[in-house]
């Protein structure tokens, strides 16, 4: 069984889809681009490359974080939300990157591969109870009642883990010279939710139990750090603003956004207001706004990525494929961007404009391989340009990502059955038999 961990804790796979299934992942360009420029210089303290890490954002409002076993570090919505600073995200993104760093993800699969039996069975629960938000109390006893010293013996790693990931992440905090004020600030408010009812704790302290000597350790550090009174310079702090603002007026229901123009920044309230008439689906107002924005400011990509969305909604594909294209333009390699000029270029049903349109597609899926939803339209655009064979093998690589065996064999033998493919393919199809054993 292969297991994920939030922020400082560990939770089942099945357990955290389940969780997210109704809220989901949202993939937006300028979030991902923007986390990922603001966490460069930490990035790049782990010792890094700047693009190794990726950032994702989980439309979730509890405050929590986690790392996966692929270099990257998944944020709940509810964390940039209710975040007080930019430096508070910043350490939690440090902290994940100490959890990486010090290959906590791997060996901790490995030990829970070790547990058997009526142990491994407590192990288990022990966990959902702690994804659920049960307190660290409860999530112990159930551990211990497994009567099994595996499970005792894991459960005092995952602790020593997050010591390590903290001494990992403020390591990094004062390379990148980031102020650890803003984490230490979040884990005053954290213990300070030992007083109050359970329903009313936030499930990252739930989950995550010591707190106080966690808030112990980060103020020694400050006291100890050339960089305690440092703070985020101007523009990183007006990208960071633009991320939270813009995230804010996405999961935030339309009219309580429209009602609290006031609390985003100055510079981002149009834009957030384009975002609410968007979603309340006055969509002819979302694009008067953003035919301004584009105008006042027109090497904005992600103005001009969100003027194409609106164009998409109104069926203007041929409209909003230009505007995708000069996006583009001003970001190149956006595989998002690039997605979506190719749905709208073959929404247009212009055979003329299929070659961009698949030109654009095999660029995002280049970019983004593991996105099942790219690999579909590019399918969808293979199909209308009359290749076939190049469709059904993308529908068989789509069918792996979703772990879809039947659907990838079916298409692959549909594929070999092809009288004349091209090599490439045919290797690619028979690759995918061999595979799952289905090979002929």
């Amino acid at each position: 069984m292969r297991l994920l961990y939030t922020c400082r804790a560990i939770v089942l796979a099945g357990v955290l889809m389940a969780t997210n299934a109704t809220a989901g992942m949202i993939r937006d360009t300028e979030i991902e681009a923007g986390l990922t420029r603001l966490a460069a210089p930490l990035i790049t303290a782990a010792g890094y490359a700047p693009d190794a890490v990726k950032l994702r954002v989980i439309i979730d409002p509890s405050y929590n974080a986690f790392v996966a076993g692929e270099m990257t570090i998944y944020i709940h919505s509810g964390l940039l939300t209710e975040a007080r600073s930019g430096e508070e995200i910043l350490g939690v993104i440090a902290h994940e990157l100490g959890h990486l760093k010090a290959g906590h993800v791997p060996r901790r699969d490995e030990a829970l591969r070790e547990a058997s039996g009526a142990g491994a069975l407590a192990t288990i629960a022990a966990l959902a109870l702690a994804t659920g938000g049960a307190p660290a109390d409860a999530t112990i006893g159930v551990m211990i009642g497994g009567n099994d010293q595996v499970n005792r013996q894991l459960l005092r790693g995952f602790r020593r883990d997050e010591s390590v990931a903290d001494e990992f992440g403020l390591r990094f905090l004062d390379t990148a010279q980031v102020s650890a004020s803003g984490l230490a600030e979040m884990m005053r408010r954290l213990a300070a939710q030992r007083a109050l009812p359970e329903n009313r704790q936030s499930q990252y302290y739930q989950t995550h139990p010591g707190a106080a000597d966690r808030l112990a350790v980060y103020n020694d550090h400050l006291q100890q750090s050339s960089f305690a009174n440092s703070r985020l310079a101007d523009r990183p702090r007006q990208l960071m603003t633009r991320i939270t603002d813009k995230l804010r007026a996405y999961s935030a229901p339309p009219q309580q956004t429209i009602a609290t123009l006031s609390t985003l920044a100055a510079a981002n309230r149009d834009y957030g207001l384009a975002i609410a008439q968007f979603r309340r689906g006055d969509l002819q107002a979302a694009l008067t706004i953003m035919d301004r924005q584009t105008a006042d400011q027109p090497d904005d990509a992600f103005f001009h990525e969100f003027r194409g969305d609106i164009l998409m909604s109104l069926a203007q594909p041929a409209q909003a494929a230009i505007a995708y294209e000069t996006a583009i333009k001003l970001r190149p390699d956006s595989p998002q961007i690039l997605l979506n000029l190719g749905r709208a270029l073959v929404a247009t049903q212009d055979k003329a404009r299929l070659s961009r349109a698949v030109a654009a597609l095999e660029l995002a899926v280049r970019d983004e391989p593991r996105w099942a939803f790219a690999h579909r339209q590019l399918a969808i655009a293979y199909g209308r340009a009359g290749q076939i064979a190049a469709a059904d093998i993308t529908l068989a690589d789509e069918a792996v990502l979703r772990q879809d065996k039947q659907q990838a064999i079916r298409m692959a033998r549909r594929v070999i059955k092809r009288p004349e493919i091209a090599a490439d393919i045919r290797n690619r199809a028979n690759d995918i038999l061999f595979r799952f054993g289905a090979a002929e």
